[in-house]
């Protein structure tokens, strides 16, 4: 990945506790420029992960189609939490029919009732969260000129503290996910474990 490719400015974890950092491209189609960049911060105990998105080139995206944008970044973040807690799972038995739909159905009905979300600050920055197994997500509209999202796991997101990245250095940048045959983030050995069962009766729950 080049990091030529990213021409704005990364939120990354402003702590020292991660073992490994790394970035991931957050992808359009068709080979056009990234949407934004996902910085991975995780140790044996616990995941953080920043999601920039240039606020500019995201508001046009989504006033193109008619969408509001903030309700758009919100579904963004409900739509990777769920994918998240899928990723929890690590049960043999087969994955209940209708479970992927009913999650983006859960994503997708969330980020609607994004203004009632709980508030918390990250530093001087208040932050919309809400949580999905065991991962706290939660979207931020106050950094200059970008959306920020973080998803955390094994650290309270009220704890969360960033900072701009210049540069990307201290970041792995050899997270080709075609070879890696999966997200970093998918990987992580020290994930809790989810059941179906489980999960389904969290989407149940109002």
């Amino acid at each position: 990945m080049e990091t030529s490719a990213i021409d704005f400015t990364a939120w990354g974890l402003d702590a020292d506790w991660p073992s490994l950092r790394w970035i991931e491209p957050i992808r359009r189609g068709g080979g056009q420029p990234f949407r934004g960049v996902r910085l991975g911060h995780a140790s044996d105990s616990a995941m953080v992960l920043t999601c920039t998105y240039p606020r500019p080139a995201f508001d046009d995206e989504a006033s193109a189609a008619g969408f509001d944008p903030v309700r758009e970044i919100a579904f963004e973040t409900t739509y990777t939490q769920v994918h998240l807690a899928l990723h929890q799972i690590r049960t043999p038995t087969e994955r209940p029919h209708g479970l992927v739909g009913t999650l983006h159905s859960h994503a997708s009905q969330q980020a609607d009732r994004h203004p009632d979300w709980p508030a918390t600050r990250w530093g001087e920055q208040e932050a919309s969260t809400i949580r999905l197994a065991s991962w706290q997500s939660g979207f931020s509209l106050g950094y200059p000129a970008a959306y920020v999202i973080v998803h955390a796991c094994g650290v309270a997101i009220a704890d969360v503290r960033l900072k701009p990245v210049d540069g990307l250095s201290g970041y792995d940048l050899s997270d080709d996910a075609a070879e890696l045959g999966a997200m970093r983030w998918e990987l992580w050995p020290a994930r809790p474990d989810v059941g179906y069962d489980e999960l389904a009766t969290m989407l149940a729950a109002p």
